[in-house]
């Protein structure tokens, strides 16, 4: 029993990581734009990443 619960978390972990690199994938081609709030952290990361 206990091996079929831990096989369905994983499946259900991997049904996410599924879902948020397709996420990923359509900011990166420009599919659909970035929301301000994550623009503002990006500003603030090439910030840092500068100094």
């Amino acid at each position: 029993m206990v091996m079929v619960e831990a096989k369905n978390e994983m499946n259900d972990v991997l049904f996410l990581l599924q879902k948020i690199e397709s996420i990923i994938d359509t900011r990166l081609i420009g599919e659909v734009e970035p929301d301000d709030d994550e623009i503002s952290l990006i500003a603030e990361y090439l910030d840092r990443k500068k100094k």
